[in-house]
């Protein structure tokens, strides 16, 4: 299990989000947005995989995910 901050996933708070694995953990970053910042849960629902902006969000979401320390 690894642990980042909401703000770590480029969120705008320090809340903790935990997974096992990276799909895990951007699950459980999802159900966090839309329970505490639903206006950003849309805007990251209407983004295209393939939209540079969130391409690159995967790539440090990735790097950031495997450098997090197993708890």
């Amino acid at each position: 299990m690894k642990t980042l901050t909401c703000s770590q996933m480029g969120g705008p708070c320090d809340a903790k989000i935990s997974g096992a694995t990276p799909d895990e953990m951007m699950m459980n970053g999802m159900k966090h947005l839309e329970a505490v910042h639903p206006d950003m849960a849309a805007d990251v629902k209407k983004a295209s995989p393939t939209d540079p902006m969130m391409i690159e969000w995967n790539k440090k979401f990735k790097k950031d995910f495997e450098a997090a320390p197993e708890m």
